[in-house]
């Protein structure tokens, strides 16, 4: 069996390899800078495993972005969230190309685009020309890069995808020559001794580094299941970016015995990430400890069902030598020796408190106002669960379980007020102890919500309006020379779930940028032949709060 997963593994990795070299494209690079990575493929983001890598952009906006080969716009995404304005190109390689975060389309996509949203009067729109209706050349200019969507500081986002599957395919196979010649770094070392009903016990262990590649770990005792965990990163020559890891091996006695690396994935694989990271000391403490192991409930297309899916049985007075190697995608490695002598350890640590929620089972947990609803499989492995109310207050334990689907909590509606019961909604405490929005659904003079993550829960109200305030301009200007118009919107509390806004009369594109709070208007695109303007902007956030302004300025053209 060990021989017959080595074949397979090899061969993999070659008709891998053969298939980026036969699917290849004409450039090798989007932007024509120096190719300076800030996250790589597969590392794990906060809920999904990163589709493709990060390309620093200087801190700046506005760089060209090209097209890496001849093809055609397959699709267009603009949004608030996520990948912002996005576009994606089908080649005639058989791939599909992606770039995410952009600041503004060439000026045939812009077209394209704006005209789709003034017929549809909307900003966030999903576009799917038809074949060949935009035609890209190879090295053309398709954008420019920016900020826009989730992204968290000006960078280009790029995926190379299978056009076929829509599977994201490791990109460091296509692009330039990104220098690298630093090994990953590992930070510390962990092992999770497994039982089948209770969490695990996860133990952190020393590490000593003996060279630039390899680390020790102290002697390790312990008996039964268990599997390894590790803190680690993962730098290029020119970035100081903590960036994933490529690829984790385990070796038992110099013989391999698991492994998994992220060449390709699919999109399915992000629901469940939160089996190969330590979810509990990722909630609690930040850190990120990624597990070397194939969990039993995981479907993530990156991991082989062969072998032993990375977990080992220990046994009382045996010795076990095993290494982990941790590598790059330009094959800089690094390696933990580790010592394990079975020796059976008392310990404590096995939570019998609160409720017992099993995974093959439905529960619905009633108190005196509220319901508590666990669908089988909502939880990824059985658990003790504290649950427990205190007026409007619903404990649900701590943060600590990953949800496989969400629960479902209601709450009884005891007031008549019609206005009261519209600007209230179930809240929940984030990681910062601030209360955040959660749609909240009122039905049968009830409360409902489904939530993905475990928490405490309460009533809270959003009375207060939305807010206008012109940014560039004030009542009454002669604004001629400004080529944009700018207002500042802002919400205390449940956020800001729709506007419009109106010029003459005339529906108008805002661009909303939700980081910066703003609505931005180009003036260029509706030409208007009078002076005199009236402008009227409409805004509710998500409990129905309203507020209107309307003014007025002067404009030339």
């Amino acid at each position: 069996m060990k021989n017959k997963f080595l074949i397979l593994l090899t061969l993999f990795f070659i008709s891998f390899d053969s298939y980026c070299q036969t699917n290849s494209f004409k450039n090798s690079s989007p932007l024509n800078i120096p190719l300076i990575i800030s996250g790589t493929f597969g590392e794990l983001r906060a809920n999904h495993f990163h589709a493709g890598i990060d390309i620093k952009t200087n801190g700046k906006e506005g760089y060209q972005v090209i097209s890496l080969d001849e093809g055609y716009v397959d699709r267009i995404r603009v949004g608030t969230t996520g990948y912002g304005k996005a576009l994606y190109i089908k080649h005639p390689n058989g791939l599909t190309t992606v770039y995410a975060h952009l600041m503004k389309f060439s000026p045939k996509i812009e077209s394209f685009v704006k005209s789709a949203q003034y017929k549809k009067e909307t900003y966030e729109i999903q576009l799917f020309p038809k074949d060949l209706e935009i035609k890209v050349n190879a090295g053309e200019i398709i954008g420019l890069s920016g900020n826009t969507g989730g992204s968290s500081g000006p960078h280009l986002h790029f995926e190379i995808r299978n056009s076929k599957n829509q599977k994201t395919i490791n990109p460091l196979y296509y692009l330039d020559d990104i220098k690298d010649d630093r090994k990953p770094s590992i930070r510390s070392f962990y092992i999770f001794n497994n039982n089948d009903i209770h969490p695990e016990k996860m133990s952190k262990h020393q590490i000593k580094k003996i060279n630039d590649s390899v680390y020790r770990s102290e002697n390790v005792y312990t008996i039964g299941k268990i599997s390894f965990g590790l803190n680690m990163f993962d730098r290029q020559s020119l970035s100081y970016n903590r960036n994933g890891v490529y690829k984790t091996a385990i070796y038992k006695n110099d013989t391999l015995k698991f492994e998994y690396n992220f060449n390709e994935l699919d999109f399915e694989d992000s629901k469940f990430i939160n089996l190969l990271r330590d979810y509990k000391t990722k909630k609690e403490k930040g850190i990120t400890i990624q597990r070397i192991i194939k969990h039993p409930e995981s479907k993530k297309s990156f991991l082989s069902n062969e072998y032993n899916n990375g977990f080992f049985n220990i046994k009382n007075n045996k010795e076990y030598f095993f290494t982990l190697k941790i590598s790059d995608h330009k094959g800089n490695n690094s390696y933990v020796e580790i010592k394990i002598t079975g020796k059976k350890i008392i310990d404590n640590f096995i939570k019998t408190e609160g409720k017992l929620i099993k995974t093959d089972q439905d529960y619905s947990i009633k108190l005196k106002d509220k319901e508590v609803v666990f669908k089988k499989n909502t939880l990824f492995e059985n658990a003790y669960l504290n649950i427990k109310e205190r007026n409007d207050t619903l404990y649900i334990d701590k943060d600590i379980y990953p949800l496989r689907n969400p629960m479902e909590i209601s709450y009884e509606i005891n007031n008549d007020d019609s206005l009261l019961i519209r600007q209230s909604f179930i809240s929940r405490l984030n990681s910062k102890g601030k209360p955040t929005y959660i749609f909240t659904k009122k039905k049968d003079d009830k409360f409902h919500i489904k939530s993905s993550s475990l928490g405490i829960f309460f009533i809270a109200k959003d009375t207060l309006s939305p807010e206008i305030k012109p940014l560039n301009f004030y009542k009454g200007q002669w604004i001629s020379k400004l080529k944009y118009l700018k207002i500042k919107i802002s919400d205390d509390f449940s956020g800001i779930k729709k506007y419009r806004g109106y010029l003459n009369d005339k529906w108008i594109l805002f661009e909303y940028e939700p980081k910066r709070n703003t609505l931005t208007y180009d003036f260029s695109d509706i030409i208007f032949k009078k002076t005199k303007h009236n402008l009227k902007i409409y805004l509710e956030d998500n409990v129905g709060n309203k507020k209107v302004l309307k003014t007025m300025f002067y404009r030339k053209y």
